[in-house]
């Protein structure tokens, strides 16, 4: 039986579900760099004047959106919001983001750029193979309680995993903040809980 770290309770995966859009950046727009229209978000997350524009294929029902999305990862500012004024994290940018959808524009999302990479993974007790230098196979995650404790938690509330730079790990408190307004389309699941399979769920 694992050993699990308490981190393995703390922490979770972020993943879409089945009322979730892939979305397409509008490359006519993104073309001119910068996009200056009205936007809902207060200001202090604009970088640089840019606005995201985005295209949604379809909602999951109805003309509804949902508040989230993966590539790029998307969240509406209602459910982002005390994430994003609360917490100063590095490597955490919110970029505002609109979406195109049936000739209306819906200007209240925010992009993720997420820089912090941390290696923490317990190499003795998470099951994975490398297959090469830039690929690894991961099957079991167990967190390593040894790196993480020298890490002031506001540096690793939410993470990619370096040894997998795809996974993205949130931290109960950024959970909670995020579930408390019932958000569609998007799915956690505690690093307790995983499996490989957990990214094709």
């Amino acid at each position: 039986m694992t050993n699990y770290s308490n981190y393995d309770d703390e922490y979770y995966l972020l993943y879409s579900d089945e009322h979730s859009n892939m979305i397409d950046l509008d490359e006519d727009i993104l073309s001119n760099n910068k996009d200056g229209g009205t936007f809902a978000i207060p200001g202090e997350l604009i970088q640089d004047g840019y606005v995201y524009p985005l295209i949604l294929d379809k909602p999951y029902k109805n003309d509804e959106i949902a508040d989230f999305h993966e590539l790029p990862r998307t969240f509406s500012y209602r459910v982002i919001k005390d994430v994003a004024l609360r917490h100063t994290m590095p490597g955490v940018q919110w970029m505002p983001a609109y979406i195109h959808y049936k000739g209306k524009r819906y200007n209240d999302h925010v992009v993720m750029h997420l820089f912090n990479k941390i290696s923490c993974m317990d190499e003795e007790k998470s099951v994975f193979k490398r297959v090469s230098e830039f690929t690894t196979i991961i099957y079991k995650i167990v967190l390593s309680k040894e790196k993480l404790d020298n890490i002031p938690l506001e540096d690793r509330l939410i993470f990619r995993l370096e040894e997998k730079k795809s996974l993205i790990f949130m931290h109960q408190i950024i959970v909670d903040e995020i579930m408390q307004h019932n958000p569609v389309g998007i799915r956690f699941v505690k690093v307790k809980d995983w499996g490989i399979s957990e990214a094709f769920g």
